[in-house]
Protein backbone atom coordinates (compact mmCIF):
# COMPACT_ATOMS: atom_id res chain seq x y z
CA UNK A 1 0.00 0.00 0.00
CA UNK A 2 1.53 3.44 -1.02
CA UNK A 3 2.54 5.76 1.60
CA UNK A 4 0.04 8.78 0.27
CA UNK A 5 -2.83 6.09 0.59
CA UNK A 6 -1.76 5.32 3.94
CA UNK A 7 -1.81 9.01 4.86
CA UNK A 8 -5.36 9.24 3.20
CA UNK A 9 -7.21 6.30 5.02
CA UNK A 10 -5.35 8.03 8.74
CA UNK A 11 -6.66 11.51 7.59
CA UNK A 12 -10.41 9.56 6.80
CA UNK A 13 -10.60 7.62 10.04
CA UNK A 14 -9.23 10.77 11.92
CA UNK A 15 -11.94 12.40 10.37
CA UNK A 16 -14.81 10.08 11.19
CA UNK A 17 -13.88 9.74 15.29
CA UNK A 18 -14.04 13.68 14.90
CA UNK A 19 -17.10 14.13 13.59
CA UNK A 20 -19.51 13.45 16.21
CA UNK A 21 -16.97 15.60 19.00
CA UNK A 22 -17.27 18.56 16.63
CA UNK A 23 -21.30 18.45 16.03
CA UNK A 24 -21.76 17.69 19.94
CA UNK A 25 -19.79 20.68 20.65
CA UNK A 26 -21.16 22.88 18.11
CA UNK A 27 -24.66 21.68 19.61
CA UNK A 28 -23.61 22.27 23.07
CA UNK A 29 -22.67 25.91 22.13
CA UNK A 30 -25.85 26.06 20.60
CA UNK A 31 -27.58 25.49 23.59
CA UNK A 32 -25.31 27.68 25.84
CA UNK A 33 -26.44 30.38 23.05
CA UNK A 34 -30.18 29.81 23.79
CA UNK A 35 -29.34 29.71 27.33
CA UNK A 36 -27.90 33.04 27.08
CA UNK A 37 -30.47 35.08 25.09
CA UNK A 38 -33.69 33.42 27.08
CA UNK A 39 -36.30 35.97 27.67
CA UNK A 40 -34.52 38.69 26.16
CA UNK A 41 -37.43 39.74 23.04
CA UNK A 42 -36.72 41.30 20.08
CA UNK A 43 -37.89 44.58 21.64
CA UNK A 44 -35.89 44.41 25.17
CA UNK A 45 -32.47 45.91 24.93
CA UNK A 46 -29.77 44.31 27.65
CA UNK A 47 -28.33 47.50 29.81
CA UNK A 48 -25.14 48.96 27.90
CA UNK A 49 -22.04 47.19 29.16
CA UNK A 50 -19.11 49.03 30.41
CA UNK A 51 -16.33 48.12 28.11
CA UNK A 52 -18.07 49.18 24.75
CA UNK A 53 -21.55 51.06 25.37
CA UNK A 54 -22.82 48.92 22.74
CA UNK A 55 -26.67 46.99 23.12
CA UNK A 56 -27.84 43.78 22.12
CA UNK A 57 -31.15 42.53 20.95
CA UNK A 58 -31.85 39.50 20.64
CA UNK A 59 -32.35 37.71 16.91
CA UNK A 60 -36.00 37.24 16.39
CA UNK A 61 -35.37 33.79 16.13
CA UNK A 62 -34.37 33.39 19.14
CA UNK A 63 -36.55 34.86 21.25
CA UNK A 64 -40.29 34.51 19.57
CA UNK A 65 -42.22 31.59 18.94
CA UNK A 66 -41.66 27.87 19.21
CA UNK A 67 -38.00 28.75 18.71
CA UNK A 68 -37.57 30.64 21.94
CA UNK A 69 -36.31 28.88 25.03
CA UNK A 70 -38.70 29.02 28.13
CA UNK A 71 -36.29 27.71 30.37
CA UNK A 72 -33.18 26.04 31.95
CA UNK A 73 -32.84 22.86 33.48
CA UNK A 74 -30.16 22.00 35.39
CA UNK A 75 -28.95 18.56 37.07
CA UNK A 76 -25.71 19.70 38.61
CA UNK A 77 -24.90 15.58 39.26
CA UNK A 78 -25.09 14.31 35.77
CA UNK A 79 -23.33 17.53 34.05
CA UNK A 80 -26.59 18.43 32.86
CA UNK A 81 -27.71 21.93 31.39
CA UNK A 82 -29.57 22.90 28.72
CA UNK A 83 -32.63 24.86 27.47
CA UNK A 84 -36.36 23.48 27.48
CA UNK A 85 -37.95 24.53 24.80
CA UNK A 86 -42.08 24.10 24.81
CA UNK A 87 -43.13 20.96 22.93
CA UNK A 88 -41.41 17.89 22.33
CA UNK A 89 -41.26 17.78 18.61
CA UNK A 90 -38.18 16.85 16.65
CA UNK A 91 -37.29 20.95 16.60
CA UNK A 92 -37.46 21.30 20.10
CA UNK A 93 -35.92 17.82 20.88
CA UNK A 94 -33.35 18.50 18.64
CA UNK A 95 -31.98 22.03 20.33
CA UNK A 96 -32.53 20.38 23.74
CA UNK A 97 -35.53 19.96 26.56
CA UNK A 98 -38.97 19.89 25.37
CA UNK A 99 -41.71 20.40 27.79
CA UNK A 100 -45.03 18.65 27.18
CA UNK A 101 -47.88 21.25 26.71
CA UNK A 102 -50.42 19.02 27.51
CA UNK A 103 -48.93 19.41 30.94
CA UNK A 104 -48.26 22.09 33.99
CA UNK A 105 -46.17 24.95 33.25
CA UNK A 106 -42.94 25.39 34.54
CA UNK A 107 -42.77 25.75 38.19
CA UNK A 108 -46.63 25.96 38.21
CA UNK A 109 -49.47 23.66 40.64
CA UNK A 110 -49.30 20.18 38.62
CA UNK A 111 -47.22 17.81 37.24
CA UNK A 112 -44.46 19.56 34.46
CA UNK A 113 -43.37 16.75 32.35
CA UNK A 114 -40.02 17.64 30.30
CA UNK A 115 -38.45 15.02 27.43
CA UNK A 116 -35.32 14.57 26.35
CA UNK A 117 -33.29 12.48 23.97
CA UNK A 118 -31.27 9.72 24.44
CA UNK A 119 -28.14 8.78 22.49
CA UNK A 120 -28.58 11.58 19.97
CA UNK A 121 -25.86 12.82 17.94
CA UNK A 122 -27.08 16.15 18.79
CA UNK A 123 -26.26 16.19 22.57
CA UNK A 124 -25.79 14.28 25.17
CA UNK A 125 -29.28 15.79 26.48
CA UNK A 126 -30.95 13.28 28.43
CA UNK A 127 -29.01 10.13 27.70
CA UNK A 128 -27.44 9.79 31.53
CA UNK A 129 -30.53 10.46 33.09
CA UNK A 130 -30.82 6.59 33.62
CA UNK A 131 -27.86 7.14 36.47
CA UNK A 132 -29.44 9.74 38.76
CA UNK A 133 -29.21 8.45 42.14
CA UNK A 134 -32.61 9.64 44.49
CA UNK A 135 -32.38 12.73 46.05
CA UNK A 136 -30.29 14.26 43.62
CA UNK A 137 -31.10 18.21 42.78
CA UNK A 138 -32.92 18.94 39.30
CA UNK A 139 -33.14 23.12 39.15
CA UNK A 140 -35.32 24.29 37.14
CA UNK A 141 -35.13 28.00 35.87
CA UNK A 142 -37.51 30.32 33.76
CA UNK A 143 -37.63 33.56 31.77
CA UNK A 144 -37.81 35.91 34.78
CA UNK A 145 -34.94 33.62 35.73
CA UNK A 146 -36.69 32.66 39.15
CA UNK A 147 -35.27 28.68 39.63
CA UNK A 148 -37.32 26.23 42.14
CA UNK A 149 -35.36 23.07 42.67
CA UNK A 150 -36.66 19.58 42.70
CA UNK A 151 -35.36 16.12 44.88
CA UNK A 152 -35.84 13.10 43.08
CA UNK A 153 -37.77 10.52 44.94
CA UNK A 154 -38.47 7.82 42.30
CA UNK A 155 -37.33 6.35 38.81
CA UNK A 156 -38.33 3.74 37.03
CA UNK A 157 -38.74 1.97 33.38
CA UNK A 158 -42.38 1.94 31.91
CA UNK A 159 -43.75 1.91 29.02
CA UNK A 160 -44.12 3.70 26.03
CA UNK A 161 -47.42 4.58 26.44
CA UNK A 162 -47.84 4.46 29.67
CA UNK A 163 -50.20 7.49 31.33
CA UNK A 164 -48.71 7.65 34.28
CA UNK A 165 -46.11 9.98 32.86
CA UNK A 166 -48.84 12.30 32.89
CA UNK A 167 -50.52 12.02 35.87
CA UNK A 168 -52.01 15.04 37.01
CA UNK A 169 -51.30 16.11 40.58
CA UNK A 170 -52.37 19.23 43.80
CA UNK A 171 -48.54 19.40 44.26
CA UNK A 172 -45.86 21.47 42.14
CA UNK A 173 -43.99 18.31 41.05
CA UNK A 174 -41.72 17.33 37.69
CA UNK A 175 -41.34 14.39 36.00
CA UNK A 176 -38.31 13.78 33.67
CA UNK A 177 -38.51 11.19 31.09
CA UNK A 178 -36.16 9.41 27.75
CA UNK A 179 -36.28 6.49 26.05
CA UNK A 180 -34.88 3.06 27.09
CA UNK A 181 -34.08 -0.29 25.60
CA UNK A 182 -33.83 1.21 22.24
CA UNK A 183 -36.71 3.30 22.50
CA UNK A 184 -38.74 0.28 23.01
CA UNK A 185 -39.33 1.86 26.72
CA UNK A 186 -39.09 4.84 28.82
CA UNK A 187 -37.10 5.78 31.90
CA UNK A 188 -38.87 8.53 34.16
CA UNK A 189 -37.51 10.16 36.85
CA UNK A 190 -40.33 12.05 38.97
CA UNK A 191 -39.22 14.82 41.49
CA UNK A 192 -40.93 16.47 44.41
CA UNK A 193 -40.66 20.35 45.07
CA UNK A 194 -37.89 20.89 47.09
CA UNK A 195 -38.61 23.19 50.56
CA UNK A 196 -36.49 25.86 50.49
CA UNK A 197 -37.70 27.09 46.77
CA UNK A 198 -36.57 30.81 45.41
CA UNK A 199 -39.94 32.51 45.25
Amino acid sequence: MSKKRIVTLIVLGIAIVAVPFLLRFLDRKQAEDYINRMGVTEDEEDEESEAGGGKKKATPELSKGAKGAIGIIEIESLNIRYPIFEGAGAEQLNMGIGHLPETAGLMQKGNCVLAGHNGSRRGTFFTNLSSIAIGAEVKVTDKEMVTHTYIVEDTGVVGPYDASVRAESDEERLTLFTCAYHGTQRFVCRCRLATDNNE
